[in-house]
């Protein structure tokens, strides 16, 4: 099973919605997919139609010692996936963090147990914080997606946290560059210095800035099924392509 993290370099980058359009993607073209949320706002759901009041997730179930695959739902379009969940207070937070400190490895032996299909590709939502979660992802991810939005402190973030990243987890670090403008200068200038001084670290597909996305949410749906003719259905369409033929590459590597 393949595992692919989507981190944001600052917050409001668009990795949740990175990751929920990227595991639709790939489920559309014919690959399971199980998208899995290790952030506490617990709101990669909604891309998938689930009630707002539904706090159904898995941390909560691994507190009480419950099965966490039970937290498993399907969305209306066939997507897996597996919300965080609400926990009910900080102390509760604290408890899960300290849990998954003493159990590093939790994550990547609960997929490898998993009874299915072996070319099954893990889409996670990755936190920056707190660290023993996006721990969990990073360290078992072959990919790792790091959301970039075209302003220059998410370029100096991003441009920083893949170094960091690819030097404690391995060269499979990947800008990706989010809400691309090409009427705007600044979204331009960051596009040219990405694609120039971090070439080898740039995804080749650019998501570009589209009023769709907002709108789906609002309608607790993807692009997908929101706007099928749109930019951002197409950029993600070629992003799980890209995808696809990284994990491909990675394995090769390995």
């Amino acid at each position: 099973m393949k595992v692919v993290a989507v981190l944001s370099a600052i917050g409001g980058a668009g990795a949740t919605t990175i990751a929920a359009h990227l595991a639709t993607a790939l489920h559309l073209q014919k690959r399971q997919t199980l998208a899995f949320d290790f952030c506490t706002e617990n709101l990669l759901r909604l891309h998938f139609g689930m009630s707002w009041n539904d706090n159904g997730g898995f941390a909560a179930d691994l507190l009480q010692g419950r099965d966490w695959h039970k937290s498993a739902y399907r969305s209306a379009t066939g997507v897996d996936f597996v919300p965080f969940g609400q926990l009910t207070s900080e102390e509760s937070l604290d408890r899960l963090t300290g849990w998954l400190k003493e159990h590093p490895g939790w994550f990547r032996n609960q997929l490898s147990a998993i009874q299915a299909p072996h070319d099954t590709i893990t889409i996670c939502d990755c936190p920056r914080m707190p660290a023993a979660l996006r721990e969990q992802v990073l360290t078992a991810a072959d990919l790792i997606l790091l959301v970039c939005s075209p302003d220059t402190v998410s370029y100096a973030s991003a441009t920083r946290i893949a170094a960091e990243v690819r030097m404690a987890h391995g060269p499979s670090t990947m800008i990706v560059l989010n809400g691309f403008d090409s009427s705007r200068r600044l979204d331009r200038d960051i596009s040219v210095l990405l694609r120039t001084q971090h070439k080898a670290a740039l995804s080749p597909v650019v998501v570009h800035r589209d009023e769709s996305l907002r709108e789906a949410l609002a309608c607790k749906q993807t692009v997908f099924d929101f706007a099928p003719s749109s930019q951002a259905a197409y950029d993600f369409s070629a992003l799980a392509t890209w995808t696809l033929a990284r994990l491909g590459q990675e394995e090769v590597h390995a």
